[in-house]
C-alpha cells in the first residue's frame, strides 16, 4: 500500500519539526554522540524513514547536513581535524546523493586554518574558490601566516619588499576580484561560517584595499556581505571611503543613498542626492531619488523643482501618476490624492494589481490608528519604490 500524499508544505513543516527534537538532542547528549558518530547516524536515518518515509532526496540530504553542522556547532572538539573528518565521513554515507562534499571540504579547510595547518588548507581549499567569497581571503590568509613565519624564523630577505608568501597573498585577493564568486553561499546552504573565518574575511579584505587602493571591486564584494549580514557599521565604514574615492561611482551612491534612507537621514539624503545629480545631471536616476525625498519630506517645494527636471529629461508619464499620487497622500492631502488616484483607475483600470493595493493602503490613511498610520506610509513608500525602480530599470549592487 502506497503512503499517504501530503503537500510540500507539511512535509517541511514535520522536517523542521523533527530538526528541533534532533538539535535539542544534540545540545543534552553531545559528548555522547562525540563518542559514536555511527550510532547516532544510523538513529538518524531510522528516524527520517519511519516519520518522513516519502521526504525527497534533496531535503533529505539537507537534513543530514544540518545536523552535521550542528554537531560541529555544539561540540567542543572544534579544532579536531580527525574529529571533523569522521564526522563529515559518516554524514557523507548516510545520505542518499553525494552533493555537498564540497562545502564540507571548505569546513574541513577552515578548520585547518583555525588549528595552523595552513599549508593543508591551501591545498583543501584552492579548487573552491569560486564557491563563495570567503574562500580567496582565507586561502590569502594562509600565506600572509606563512609570510610572517619565515619573518620570525629570520628567512625574509629584509629588503623591505614584499616577500614570496606575501605576494602570493595579494595574488589570492586580485582572484577575488577576477572570480567575483557569490556572496554567502555557504550560509544560503546552511553551511556554518564561524566568527572566526568572517574575522579573516574582514581581515584579509582591509588589507587588500590598502594594497589596491584603487580596486573598486573589493568595496563591492564587501558591502554586499556585510549588507547580507546586517553589519551596518561596516557597510557605512566600507561606503565612506567608497563615496570618497570613487565619487562618480553610482553603485556606491546608490547604495548610500539606501543606507541613509534606512537611517532617516535626510541631510545625508540630501546630500547624495546633490553629487548624484552633480555627477549624472543628464541621468534620470538621481533625479528620482530627489522625487522619492521629497514624498518622504512632504517638501512641495522640492518635490515641484525635482518634477520640472523630471519632465525636462522625459521621464515617463506614468511614473507621475503614481508620484504625484503618493506626494498628496504622505502630505496629508486627503481629497488631492484621491483625484489623483482616479486618474490611475482612468488609466490602468480599477482592478489592475497595483491599483487594487494603492486603493487599499489609501485607507489606512484615514486610520485613526497611529500604528496602522505608520505601516500604511512604509507600505506605500515601500511599494511605489519597488515599482519606479522596475519601471526606470535602476539596478542594485
Amino acid at each position: 500500500m502506497s503512503e499517504e500524499w501530503q503537500p510540500d508544505a507539511i512535509l517541511k513543516m514535520k522536517t523542521n519539526q523533527l530538526k528541533r527534537e534532533f538539535f535539542d538532542y544534540i545540545e543534552k547528549n553531545i559528548e555522547k554522540i562525540e563518542s559514536n558518530v555511527p550510532v547516532f547516524f544510523g538513529h538518524v536515518v531510522a528516524s527520517l524513514d519511519n516519520s518522513l518515509p516519502n521526504l525527497q532526496d534533496e531535503p533529505y540530504d539537507k537534513f543530514i547536513d544540518a545536523l552535521a553542522m550542528k554537531i560541529l556547532e555544539t561540540s567542543k572538539k572544534i579544532d579536531d581535524i580527525p574529529f571533523t573528518e569522521r564526522l563529515f565521513d559518516y554524514a557523507m554515507r548516510n545520505k542518499r546523493g553525494k552533493k555537498g562534499k564540497a562545502f564540507y571540504d571548505i569546513i574541513l579547510g577552515m578548520r585547518m586554518i583555525h588549528n595552523g595547518r595552513c599549508s593543508d588548507a591551501i591545498e583543501q581549499l584552492k579548487k573552491y574558490r569560486s564557491l563563495d567569497a570567503t574562500i580567496c581571503p582565507a586561502i590569502a590568509y594562509c600565506y600572509f601566516t606563512l609570510s610572517n613565519q619565515q619573518k620570525q624564523v629570520g628567512k625574509d630577505d629584509s629588503s623591505g619588499l614584499p616577500n614570496e608568501m606575501m605576494l602570493a597573498a595579494r595574488e589570492q585577493m586580485i582572484e577575488l576580484t577576477r572570480l567575483n564568486p557569490p556572496v554567502n553561499k555557504l550560509k544560503e546552504q546552511e553551511i556554518l561560517e564561524d566568527a572566526r573565518t568572517t574575522k579573516i574575511f574582514w581581515f584579509m579584505l582591509k588589507n587588500a584595499i590598502e594594497w589596491f587602493p584603487d580596486e573598486r571591486q573589493f568595496f563591492r564584494i564587501g558591502i554586499k556581505k556585510a549588507t547580507l549580514d546586517g553589519n551596518l557599521d561596516v557597510k557605512e565604514e566600507l561606503l565612506n571611503i567608497a563615496v570618497e574615492r570613487f565619487y562618480d561611482d553610482m553603485d556606491f551612491l546608490r547604495e548610500m543613498y539606501r543606507l541613509r534612507f534606512e537611517q532617516r537621514n535626510a541631510g545625508g539624503l540630501a546630500g547624495i542626492v546633490k553629487q548624484m545629480t552633480q555627477q549624472f545631471p543628464d541621468d534620470l536616476e538621481p533625479i528620482y531619488y530627489g522625487l522619492k525625498l521629497s514624498i518622504i519630506t512632504a517638501r512641495n517645494e522640492t518635490y515641484s523643482k525635482f518634477r520640472k527636471m523630471a519632465l525636462s529629461k522625459n521621464m515617463p508619464p506614468n511614473i507621475f501618476l503614481f508620484l504625484d499620487f503618493a506626494f498628496e497622500l504622505m502630505s496629508g492631502k486627503q481629497h488631492e490624492a484621491s483625484a489623483c488616484l482616479d486618474e490611475i483607475k482612468q488609466k490602468f483600470g480599477s482592478h489592475h494589481f497595483y491599483v487594487m493595493l494603492l486603493d487599499y493602503v489609501m485607507q489606512d490613511f484615514l486610520s485613526e490608528d497611529e500604528k496602522k498610520i505608520k505601516k500604511a506610509k512604509k507600505t506605500m513608500i515601500d511599494s511605489l519604490d519597488n515599482y519606479c525602480m522596475r519601471f526606470l530599470k535602476i539596478k542594485t549592487l
